[in-house]
């Protein structure tokens, strides 16, 4: 029995970091997620700041900041402010206006 006591001990000694570790890891997976979310919309070339966009089709909104966990739109509607996590971006459906359009009717 004191061998066995022995062994847990050796063994929680070594490797408790791996639980540390994993325990950090879910705590910060969220925010995690959100800066790789960011870093892949920031630096994509298909949305840059002050980019006229329209959410779901209809909403018309312009870009004003992207951080690595949130990018903020303006709705030029209703002059209101729209902060979406960088994780539920890819879940929105972003259109933007083709440059050289007549308000995105004819190219």
């Amino acid at each position: 029995m004191i061998e066995f006591e022995l062994l847990v001990q050796k063994l929680v000694g070594e490797y408790s970091w791996i639980v540390i570790g994993g325990f950090a890891a879910l705590l910060l997976r969220n925010t995690i997620g959100n800066m790789v979310a960011g870093a892949m919309f920031m630096f994509g070339s298909d949305f840059d700041v002050d980019d006229v966009v329209y959410i779901g089709g209809k909403t018309k909104a312009r870009i004003v900041r992207q951080t690595h966990t949130k990018t903020v739109f303006h709705i030029l509607d209703s002059d209101r402010k729209l902060i979406i996590p960088n994780t539920d971006l890819y879940k929105m459906r972003c259109e933007k206006v083709l440059p050289g359009s007549k308000n995105g009717e004819e190219l």
